[in-house]
């Protein structure tokens, strides 16, 4: 049974995809929020918006969060859920892309269904990124051994995709290569602080998939300081 619509509400998505200015405005905010990256993978999205006439191009999709489905033909469902900000993040890939992901969004289609909400873990979710862990070549997996909903949630976006996983591990080498303490420390720092200028609602780009590239730098840092404090200790060893 479809979600029944209020007398005098025209609000559905379809509707919010006619106008366009509202659903510009909606695009530019969720852009804006994620830091241009995609919510579900960390792929970097994109926006080209020139005015003067200039088409606009955009490099990503409005995901639903609920899908589309759950919020028109369920029982229960909510009129104009479909359309609500809420409900809404920026996924890549583009809308009408000629190719299928085998990962993000695409694999996870119209997933979840009521019974298994507790078994997404949302981008949304305060501390989202903090119960998965990668590694320095791009592997993922829960935090927690015991959190079935990261495992689950891993599982149904095909976030160990080996596509995937290879872009993760492109951009975590590529920042790691040669790299020195002091550098390590320099970069990890400026991810931190390019994360709470988003949180304090400042304009900023994020780097592709930093949360799993902070990760790594974290271990980096950590072990580089290990390998000065060992030879400090050497080296005052030798001296007494």
């Amino acid at each position: 049974m479809a979600a029944n619509k209020p007398a005098g509400m025209d609000c559905s998505y379809a509707e919010l995809r006619r106008d366009t200015a509202a659903i510009t405005a909606v695009e530019d905010a969720l852009f804006a929020e994620q830091g241009g990256i995609c919510a579900y993978t960390g792929h970097r999205l994109w926006l080209n918006d020139e005015g003067g006439g200039c088409r606009r191009r955009v490099g990503f999709h409005c995901e639903h969060l609920k899908s589309q489905e759950r919020c028109r033909d369920l029982d229960g469902a909510v009129y104009g859920e479909d359309a609500d900000y809420r409900n809404l993040v920026a996924c890549w890939p583009p809308a009408n892309c000629r190719y299928e992901l085998p990962y993000g969004a695409r694999a996870k289609g119209s997933w979840p269904r009521a019974a298994d909400d507790q078994l997404f873990v949302s981008p949304l979710t305060a501390g989202c990124s903090e119960r998965f862990r990668f590694s320095r070549f791009g592997r993922i997996s829960p935090a927690n051994a015991d959190d079935t909903a990261a495992l689950e949630t891993i599982k149904r976006l095909c976030l160990d995709n080996g596509a995937l996983t290879a872009l993760r591990r492109a951009e975590i080498q590529g920042k790691l290569k040669g790299i020195r303490r002091a550098e390590a420390k320099r970069l990890l720092q400026q991810l931190r602080a390019d994360g709470a200028r988003l949180d304090a609602g400042q304009d900023t780009q994020l780097t592709p998939f930093c949360f799993a590239v902070e990760q790594a730098l974290e271990r980096e840092v950590r072990k580089l300081e290990g390998i000065r404090d060992m030879i400090r200790n050497r080296s005052r060893s030798d001296k007494g």
